[in-house]
């Protein structure tokens, strides 16, 4: 009995608990943080709720353990030796969470090894750079789609708008009377809407736009 004790007695002397639920709770608070800022940036087709509980769990798992390794030299060479035979075998589809699962990694190491400025400054400046960057690309970029026009075969293509004489056509086909063009083309939601108005025009059957490797969608 004596014995546990002091064995209790030793791990509270090197890492107290005040700083261990210190250290704890700041993790889980900037990682909500980088779960919040990922939700905002996500551009898939499917939001993963999984993958942001993982993003959480790795900065907590991580703290803790270089809280652990800080106090302890021999600990510390043996989680070394330990992780170096760990194999992770998952496929990451997307770089971006390569990127967020790093983030989460680097704010548990932080955050365990005591340096609470330097963390809480650190993420918050790495969002707000993150979120800036991405708005501001959403804001000027032109989304790539593709457009199907069906016109009747007397009607120029071109000539229904200065869009589409500068359009890469993909394909052209004509059966009927009736011509189909495919196209792709970069377009910003003031185009779109512009394109989406030719269904007005005499002699335009139908304008199909379609959306893909976009942020912003139709």
């Amino acid at each position: 009995m004596d014995r546990i004790s002091e064995l209790f007695s030793t791990e509270l002397s090197a890492v107290s608990v005040e700083h261990l639920l210190l250290c704890v709770g700041l993790c889980f608070a900037l990682s909500l943080y980088i779960i919040l800022v990922y939700r905002l940036v996500y551009s898939g087709v499917l939001y993963s709720k999984r993958f942001s509980l993982s993003l959480m769990v790795l900065s907590l798992v991580t703290s803790v353990v270089i809280l652990a390794i800080s106090s302890n030299v021999v600990l510390s060479l043996g989680m070394v030796g330990a992780l170096s035979i760990v194999r992770f075998r998952t496929a990451v589809k997307d770089f971006m969470d390569t990127v967020f699962m790093f983030w989460a990694i680097v704010n548990g190491i932080i955050c365990g090894a005591g340096f609470v400025l330097i963390s809480i400054i650190a993420s918050l400046a790495i969002g707000a750079l993150i979120l800036a960057v991405y708005y501001l690309g959403r804001i000027s970029q032109q989304d790539l789609y593709m457009v199907v026009i069906r016109t009747r075969d007397d009607v120029s293509f071109a000539g229904l708008s200065p869009l589409l004489a500068k359009a890469k056509i993909k394909s052209c086909s004509s059966s009927g009377g009736f011509e189909e063009t495919i196209t792709e083309m970069r377009l910003n939601n003031k185009q779109l809407n512009s394109l989406r108005a030719l269904t007005a025009r005499d002699g335009v059957i139908s304008v199909d736009i379609v959306a893909y490797n976009t942020k912003t969608g139709l």
